[in-house]
């Protein structure tokens, strides 16, 4: 079992090495999702706008209308694209490497696998009209902290306060910055999948387009790097004072401008599917 001293031995070196180690990861590891989700982004496709042919089987009972004053305009559509993206993601990154694991994990994000330097969180986000394209709305458990406690034998992050224009809140990462396991330190990164989505009618909800966003690491966001206090980056969520465990919105254009390659599209053409950086 790891012990408090062991977990800041390895934290002190990955801070001694100015972090440079992280942000290799998530360059190398971005520039894989990348590829993985072009690769899969047909078979995305196709399994998400089927649901409009399999429209007269689920018609009569429909995912119930969430959030304030739902506008009823469209169909809830995070289901499918739980079942329609994240399955075809898990599939086509055991294709990549059949040495990647998938660790049991009680908190992250929707798909979770490990490799030999990394355990990645990669979470599904659907967007549709009444939604901002530009922001992602993150859970605790989505984002990792700077991991700078040690109780009850395990991590504590450091609570961070997260200011907007009109108002600030207390965010509580919930991620550690790294895990350990058999005995292997393994970087924990953050990554995103916003599937932008058209309405044309209710329940005629095509895929319009993919962007995926690479958060990082809470070493680099909270420690001594402090990319949090980047203007813009984080704001506070949309959950009311009282609500527990209150969520952050990471704003895209600023998380593409601390390094182009944090922020990809993936749009469909007549040549395929594309990427291209945020800003390209």
């Amino acid at each position: 079992m790891l012990t408090g001293e062991q977990y800041f031995a390895i934290r002190a070196e990955l801070n001694r090495n100015e972090l440079a180690e992280i942000i290799a990861l998530e360059r190398r590891y971005t520039d894989l999702l990348v590829d993985v989700t072009c690769r899969a982004a047909d078979s995305i496709y196709a399994d998400f706008c089927q649901v409009t042919e399999l429209r007269p089987f689920w018609v009569n009972y429909p995912p119930r209308q969430r959030g304030r004053a739902p506008s009823g305009t469209a169909v809830p559509w995070a289901e499918v694209g739980e079942k329609a993206i994240s399955q075809n993601l898990v599939r086509a990154i055991t294709l990549e490497d059949k040495s990647i694991t998938f660790p049991g994990l009680p908190l992250g994000g929707d798909v979770r696998f490990a490799t030999s330097d990394a355990l990645i969180h990669f979470d599904v986000k659907l967007t549709g009209p009444n939604d901002n394209p530009n922001e992602i709305v993150a859970s605790p458990h989505q984002i990792s902290g700077d991991g700078v406690g040690w109780e009850n034998g395990g991590v504590v992050n450091s609570p961070v306060t997260v200011r907007g224009a009109r108002a600030s809140m207390e965010f509580q990462p919930e991620l550690p910055p790294f895990y350990v396991l058999n005995g292997r330190p393994l970087i924990c990164l953050t990554y995103f999948l916003k599937a932008v989505y058209e309405v044309r009618s209710i329940g005629d909800q095509p895929l319009h387009y993919l962007e995926l966003a690479c958060v990082p690491n809470g070493l680099l966001m909270f420690g001594d790097a402090g990319l949090a206090s980047t203007p813009g980056l984080l704001i506070p969520g949309k959950d009311g004072q009282d609500y527990l465990k209150k969520r952050t919105r990471v704003r895209l254009e600023p998380l593409a401008n601390l390094n182009t390659w944090r922020c990809f599209k993936i749009l469909r053409t007549n040549r395929g599917w594309q990427s291209k950086t945020r800003n390209a």
